[in-house]
């Protein structure tokens, strides 16, 4: 008889709400094999024993806290998916989990938000197991983490009150992202009535989700160093995602929503350079097929093109690379489904993404 498809493991040093959390997740286990820990180091020799689709760890324990746990877990697997359950605002300790965990409860949490997001994670982990995924992706060699200042304005945005002072000081100490911020503000299609010069001023002007997003492209963009393929237009691709990353942000159901939804709409096609890039001999095939079923009724779309050579397809990858920096579970499933117009999306970064593509007229490719 086979057992669960997928692996998850709770860390609590609270005995009582280990035991309640068991009780009232009994019913989800013909789904998940559920392992509870109570401390730290029990989670993580759990983990090195056999590995989990998904880890969901109190923030506040002795000796090992969620941030330590989840950091070593990344190191295991960089695509396991980690959560972290919180009952305080402490600024630094959020700012300790920020670069290791994908998703953050407050406690106590929604059981029905919990166990719907960890089914979503476990859902993602099915696709990053794929073999095909993975060979496009080795092929791309060891993979740098995410920049520390996309980390540490993602802390300026969990601020109540963001301070324009804080969020330029960042900003002032990547060159290339200064540069990005004051050209993205000047632009007319933003409202800009003449070029900025202040970064603090260029910064309040897009907004700080902007500034988070232009970090992570100026990083993601920037992935295939010297082996940038000649065969994809890499000012067209980026100008493509911010414009859809704006509709995403304007379309969204709710300001929480917005500020994932512009990212999601930034990195969104991020796969498609990581195609050109490691397997340039697919992409020649894929835009060839493509190329051959322009104006034909029945042209494929692109996804199943890159299917059919590939196995797996850019939205898969991307969100297989943005997972292993630990981006926001939202945000995973919205680049990973939004080319899957049977994926379940109602009120989320996926829903938001996919209205943004109507509304440009651009489909699902």
């Amino acid at each position: 008889m086979t057992g669960p498809a997928h692996r998850v493991l709770f860390v609590d040093d609270d005995p009582q709400l280990l035991s309640g959390l068991s009780k009232a997740l009994r019913k989800h286990r013909g789904r998940w094999a559920m392992v509870f820990a109570g401390s730290g180091e029990a989670a993580l020799a759990e983990v090195r024993q056999a590995g989990f689709d998904v880890v969901v760890s109190d923030m506040r324990m002795p000796v090992m806290d969620g941030a330590a746990l989840l950091g070593h877990v990344r190191d295991e697997d960089p695509t396991t998916i980690r959560m972290i359950l919180s009952g305080f605002s402490d600024r630094t300790a959020i700012a300790r989990a920020l670069p290791v965990a994908h998703q953050f409860f407050n406690k106590p949490c929604d059981l029905s938000e919990l166990t719907s997001a960890i089914d979503r994670a476990c859902a993602l982990r099915t696709v990053f197991a794929g073999e095909a995924l993975r060979g496009v992706t080795e092929r791309l060699g060891a993979l740098p983490p995410a920049p520390d200042i996309y980390h540490d304005l993602s802390l300026q945005l969990e601020r109540t009150e963001l301070v324009s002072a804080d969020i330029a000081a960042v900003i002032e100490r990547d060159a290339a992202l200064r540069a990005r911020v004051l050209t993205a503000a000047s632009s007319p299609q933003l409202g800009a009535a003449q070029p900025f010069q202040s970064i603090a001023e260029a910064a309040a002007h897009v907004g700080i989700e902007m500034v988070v997003g232009l970090a992570l492209a100026s990083h993601a963009f920037a992935l295939t160093g010297d082996r940038r393929s000649q065969d994809i237009a890499i000012a067209e691709l980026q100008q493509h995602s911010l414009e859809v990353a704006r509709a995403a942000r304007r379309l969204a159901a709710s300001p929480e929503i917005a500020a994932d939804a512009f990212v999601a709409g930034l990195v969104h096609d991020l796969g498609k350079l990581v195609i050109a890039t490691a397997v340039p001999e697919a992409h020649a095939a894929i835009e060839g097929i493509r190329a051959r079923g322009v104006g034909t009724p029945a042209a494929p779309p692109r996804s199943a093109i890159e299917r059919g050579v590939l196995g797996t397809s850019h939205a898969e990858i991307g969100a297989y690379l943005l997972g292993c920096w630990g981006l926001p579970l939202p945000v995973l499933d919205a680049v990973a489904h939004h080319n899957d117009a049977a994926a379940a999306a109602p009120h989320s970064v996926l829903a938001a993404l996919r209205a943004a593509h109507a509304a440009l007229g651009l489909g699902h490719d």
